[in-house]
């Protein structure tokens, strides 16, 4: 199934687009995750056909405990960037207040907002609590799938920040509104049947990105394995699974505000923001 939070509801998406479905109590799409119950939505009715450019869609997930980012899990991401590739998965940890809803202006923050970059992903939303988990079962902890843009301040990255002059990937990837996910899930039983989504980032209508998921060095279940060796993913997690090459710190084209930047993923979904100028003030509450 391929289900989408919208602000009317969950919504079922199939070829004539998003149907509202008649979720109970009208819980959450999250609800559904973190309870390991998303197959009951196959069974409940649509109550109306809904317009993708009359609701408001939400992330999957608006608050993980946890996200975990994985680097350099592209050959050629890591080509460009003069890295050789991991012999086992490179992973930090981001906070879930950075993720913000697809539509949503993502400002530019205030201490680092000339070299921002953008990083076209296939998001992995955990859905079932576990730790040590074999390869072999990890699918059976995967809700789904969705679109990610794993946006970094690379001068914050790399500690070339005055504000922060000391290498903090976190940092440089948690800021608010930093991690859009969305606009769709595709459960897992569907996801583990494609192994080369198309994935494309686009910066003002130009294609920056062009790959596929059969590109990706570690796969799913090596990812969610490796991972929960060293810590518990809980449901709710987000795993965001590597970018591709065509990244803006390969040719300092970053992003500035005003530029709209869409990651679709074949299958699931085009993920559209807007850059925004960085806020007045020091206050940051809320990204959009």
């Amino acid at each position: 199934m391929l289900l989408a939070q919208t602000g009317d509801g969950i919504a079922r998406v199939g070829p004539d687009g998003p149907q509202l479905l008649d979720s109970p109590g009208g819980r959450p799409l999250e609800d559904f995750i973190v309870g390991g119950r998303l197959a009951e939505l196959a069974a409940l009715r649509p109550v109306k056909d809904i317009d993708w450019e009359q609701t408001v869609p939400a992330p999957p997930v608006r608050r993980p405990g946890k996200i975990v980012i994985i680097g350099l899990n592209y050959r050629d991401h890591a080509a460009e960037t003069g890295n050789p590739l991991p012999a086992f998965p490179r992973f930090h940890l981001i906070p879930g207040s950075a993720v913000t809803a697809p539509g949503a202006t993502i400002h530019l923050p205030t201490c680092a907002p000339l070299r921002v970059d953008y990083e076209g992903e296939l998001g992995v939303v955990i859905g079932r609590t576990g730790r040590d988990i074999p390869e072999s079962a990890a699918w059976d902890f995967v809700a789904g799938g969705t679109v990610a843009n794993d946006l970094s301040a690379r001068d914050v990255q790399f500690g070339e920040n005055a504000a922060l002059p000391m290498p903090n990937p976190a940092v440089a990837k948690g800021f608010d509104g930093f991690k859009p996910l969305g606009p769709a899930l595709l459960t897992a039983d569907e996801l583990r049947l494609h192994d080369a989504l198309d994935l494309t980032t686009e910066v003002n209508g130009v294609v920056r990105q062009r790959s596929t998921t059969a590109e990706l060095v570690f796969s799913i279940p090596q990812l969610v394995a490796y991972v929960s060796s060293f810590l518990t993913l809980e449901a709710g997690d987000v795993i965001l699974t590597g970018t591709p090459g065509g990244t803006g710190v390969a040719d300092g084209r970053y992003l500035a505000a005003g530029d709209v930047v869409a990651v679709t993923i074949g299958g699931i979904g085009s993920l559209v923001n807007t850059i925004g100028a960085p806020r007045s003030g020091r206050r940051q509450e809320e990204a959009g």
